[in-house]
């Protein structure tokens, strides 16, 4: 007891200078055993400064990055393009033959102009398109690809003519990123073998076997 009451006084005299503590001198311990109140308030603001977890802190989770969009897309109308076959062998690309019909041809020989097109809307906007020649000129007009007799053919266009009008359907990108597109003429998909013949399937009757890559090649020639 004495001992208690002894501890009591020193830290009385320390509040006379330690003005924030002098409320604890109030009153002396009435027993040896008794609680401290300052002690049990430092003890309880020991325990409050201890930050605990937030509740939410483990429910954050980082979200993923977006996949990156193809490169590319639809060319304007005054870009030379050549649509090349992905996944094939030789890397073929739509051109015009001396017969006059929609072929192909190995992605690295030159056959001149024949093989360089352009992607030309309807109307400004429109996502229905005419596939010209970009330089290959008939009696000074370019021409079209369109479908006569169930085949592709070079034909004089017509922009009215629903066996030239074109459509594209994304499909996703290449090995390098590319973006790369089914094409359809006049409702039939142009598919190549791996012999790198052209055919036509009807749309939407099959599941697609070949999509195209647009590659630049140039501004187109001076035509309306």
């Amino acid at each position: 007891m004495e001992h208690t009451r002894a501890r009591w006084i020193a830290r009385c005299s320390l509040g006379v200078v330690l003005l924030g503590v002098a409320a604890g001198c109030a009153k002396p311990p009435a027993q040896s055993g008794a609680v401290d109140p300052q002690d049990a308030g430092m003890a309880g603001a020991s325990a409050s400064a201890t930050p605990s977890p937030s509740p939410t802190a483990s429910a954050v989770v980082p979200s993923r990055p977006a996949a990156s969009p193809p490169r590319g897309g639809v060319p304007g109308r005054d870009q030379a393009i050549l649509l090349q076959a992905v996944d094939r062998i030789e890397d073929p690309v739509l051109t015009v033959t001396a017969s006059g019909r929609i072929g192909t041809y190995p992605g690295g020989a030159d056959t001149g102009e024949r093989e360089q097109f352009a992607l030309v809307p309807l109307s400004p906007g429109a996502t229905v398109y005419l596939l010209k020649t970009a330089r290959l000129r008939v009696g000074g007009e370019p021409v079209c690809a369109g479908i006569e007799a169930g085949v592709l053919h070079a034909v004089a266009c017509d922009a009215a003519a629903g066996a030239q009008k074109v459509t594209l359907v994304a499909r996703g990108a290449d090995a390098s990123g590319a973006a790369t597109f089914e094409v359809v003429v006049g409702g039939y998909r142009v598919e190549v073998g791996k012999e790198g013949k052209v055919s036509l399937v009807k749309a939407g009757s099959a599941a697609a076997k070949t999509r195209f890559r647009f590659v630049p090649a140039g501004p187109v020639g001076q035509w309306p």
